[in-house]
């Protein structure tokens, strides 16, 4: 969530800029997984004594905030609570694998919720009622209509070459294509930071793999002034991840002729890196990328210096979307998130590539925020951008690969479906996404 500093003046190998976490929890969505309000603080330490300084584990990405002029706090992204039924539990034991740092299951409890039959819900308000964000669609991309009940939760690894694997259960297939997610900086442990993008990407059929590539503030790479360490560990992660499904029959196989990537703050400039190299480093080719709010935190100076230098090495063939919020990275450093990334990309055609931008909409409760992190919901704390953007959008450009377009209008192009974040209880509608072939965006 953006708070805001002035980063050093210059490189200073000896001292790094780290984030103090102080969080507190929303009234209106505490006791349900609800997103948390950070305040980030400046403070200047030794890399020597990084380990002890801040150990604190969190659950979104402070880091990506490093990069402009003062120290706010910002709101959180609240839970919606109107208007939406809890889906009913999921049937049948719970699966629990060994969980390197957390404790997992297999179960949510919080299961995303609708009460709409229409692929594009509307709500409506009785006069004098509370204007409330429009529930999951039943059908559709972003929508709730699951192929599978459950998913199961593999880990293995160690350290910062951890991870995690999720396959879809109930019914499990043979094989399902893989997505590899990428958490942000400050996630020491565990997958809450994108648990309910995870558990929906699963839910409709795909095995994710989510490398666990950081353990504390600097280790294993100090930011941007060094990012391969952290490049190397979650290429151990996919690896490792990968490994354990092939070796075990009884596992869903992974489809490895292609795989879709998605890549938060930090994660989303190691994204970047990975596909950019994934015929060096043997990875599956790169069908998909969605980079949400990339940022390498600014400490190294503006304009994301951890991103290769050349990005030709991603396919032209590649479905890529690129979205920076209008009040997360770029709303303090206009330069820097997708605004560095889309330049180097003019290899990608147009009709491949879009740059997009959600906004802030308090028209009725709870309010949909636009700060970092728009796409990063723990257990039970999704909302109408998660559904009617994220995941949607997600879903759209896997679909569009796997058919050579279908759902394309959902996810590419400045078209109704891929602008439309649906409509308010009282029929307004939500803040449409901001469209744009080439940078740079802003608020």
């Amino acid at each position: 969530m953006p708070g805001r500093f002035t980063p050093a003046p210059a490189r200073t190998p000896a001292i790094l800029f780290v984030v103090a976490r102080i969080a507190s929890i929303d009234g209106r969505a505490a006791g349900v997984g609800a997103r948390l309000s950070i305040r980030l603080v400046p403070v200047t330490i030794a890399l020597a004594t990084l380990a002890t300084s801040c150990s604190t584990t969190s659950d979104n990405d402070p880091l990506a905030v490093a990069s402009s002029a003062s120290t706010t706090t910002s709101s959180a992204r609240p839970l919606p609570t109107a208007t939406t039924t809890a889906a009913p539990a999921t049937t049948g034991p719970a699966t629990t694998d060994t969980d390197p740092g957390t404790t997992s299951t297999t179960r949510d409890p919080a299961a995303v919720t609708t009460t709409s039959t229409a692929a594009v819900p509307v709500t409506t308000s009785a006069p004098g009622s509370p204007i409330v964000q429009p529930p999951q669609p039943v059908a559709g991309p972003g929508g709730s209509d699951y192929e599978h009940g459950d998913w199961r939760v593999g880990s293995g690894g160690e350290g910062s070459d951890a991870w995690f694997v999720f396959e879809p259960i109930d019914p499990a297939p043979a094989s399902a294509p893989v997505a590899i997610v990428m958490h942000g900086y400050f996630e020491y442990s565990g997958f809450d930071q994108m648990y309910e993008f995870i558990r929906h990407t699963v839910r409709h059929g795909t095995i994710v793999v989510y490398p666990r590539w950081q353990t504390d503030v600097a280790v294993p790479c100090p930011g941007p002034f060094d990012i391969e360490p952290c490049m190397t560990s979650a290429l151990a992660g996919i690896d490792g991840a990968l490994q354990y499904l092939a070796e075990d029959a009884t596992r869903v196989q992974p489809e490895l002729d292609g795989a879709s990537y998605f890549g938060f703050s930090f994660g989303g400039i190691i994204t970047t890196n990975l596909v950019n190299r994934w015929q060096a480093l043997g990875l599956p080719e790169p069908e998909v990328v969605f980079l949400e709010d990339p940022h390498d935190g600014g400490l190294d100076g503006a304009g994301e210096p951890a991103l290769d230098d050349d990005l030709s090495g991603i396919p032209a063939s590649t479905l890529l979307q690129c979205h920076s919020s209008a009040d997360g990275i770029i709303s303090g450093s206009p330069n820097s998130s997708c605004n560095a990334i889309f330049p180097a990309l003019g290899h990608l055609p147009d009709a491949n590539k879009d740059l997009v931008m959600a906004r802030a909409d308090n028209h009725g409760e709870p309010v949909l925020s636009s700060v970092h992190g728009v796409c990063a919901a723990p257990q039970g704390a999704a909302d109408a951008y998660d559904w009617n953007f994220c995941w949607k959008v997600w879903d759209a450009l896997r679909a569009a690969a796997a058919s050579g377009g279908d759902m394309s209008q959902f996810a590419l192009g400045d078209t109704p479906e891929h602008r439309s974040n649906g409509l308010w209880s009282d029929g307004t509608p939500v803040a449409p996404l901001t469209i744009q072939d080439a940078a740079p965006i802003g608020p």
